[in-house]
């Protein structure tokens, strides 16, 4: 009578281990399945990383250098250049940016894509960008003979408009000539100056200069130091 009992209990642990054993089974092929697609997934990214990276230091490095679409100048970019620049300059000036999503950032501001970029690569570069303004002068001519201009200003109007009896026939931007006419000169001038050098204007005249007399305008730069950020997504 003991004997038949034993089996009937192994039988019914047995048919009780099968549902377990099936639940540890599906459970093995989930985990196993979820390890293979992380695998696969890291093995893509990893793949991906490299080229990513690549391209978005070629693109930061096009954008940043002196011959580049944004740059007055070896990683100075000029304001007016970041203003206009777009999707299609994008394009233009970093061929890969048609066949990537890129980003470009400009102080956390987006100023052009070429496509919705969701994580990618991240290359960043420090700039300094740089914008002009227009300032005027009207010197004292009559107690003063010499006008001085701050360096980084590569060009200056200069408009004489003088009493009568006065007359200015050259005028000097440093020891260079930049004006003359002997019988008199009268009305607006543009004149070059050199960029890397303060720049003092003296005027050679017979007669005497009132305050309005003679302006000058000229552009000034104004510089701020930013960050640009080339983001890729493959």
């Amino acid at each position: 009578m003991t004997a038949p009992s034993r089996r009937s209990d192994n039988s019914a642990r047995a048919q009780t281990s099968l549902p377990a054993l099936g639940i540890a089974l599906v459970l093995l092929t989930v985990v196993t399945g979820l390890g293979v697609a992380m695998a696969d997934t890291a093995i893509a990214g990893a793949d991906r990383a490299p080229d990513e990276r690549r391209v978005a230091a070629a693109i930061a490095d096009r954008l940043v250098a002196a011959d580049g679409p944004l740059a007055a100048r070896s990683n100075v970019l000029n304001k007016s250049r970041v203003d206009g620049f777009d999707r299609s300059a994008l394009k233009r000036s970093a061929p890969p940016a048609s066949e990537y999503a890129v980003s470009v950032e400009l102080a956390d501001e987006e100023i052009a894509s070429s496509g919705t970029v969701h994580s990618g690569t991240r290359i960043s570069r420090l700039v300094v960008v740089e914008s002009l303004e227009t300032r005027t002068l009207t010197p004292d001519l009559a107690t003063t003979a010499a006008v001085t201009l701050p360096r980084r200003s590569a060009q200056a109007t200069v408009t004489i408009d003088p009493p009568a009896g006065t007359t200015v026939w050259t005028v000097r931007a440093n020891d260079r000539v930049v004006l003359h006419n002997r019988s008199g000169l009268n009305g607006s001038y543009e004149i070059p100056l050199v960029p890397y050098e303060t720049t003092e204007l003296r005027f050679q005249r017979a007669g005497r200069l009132e305050p309005g007399n003679v302006t000058i305008g000229y552009d000034a730069p104004r510089s701020t130091k930013e960050t640009l950020v080339v983001t890729v997504d493959a």
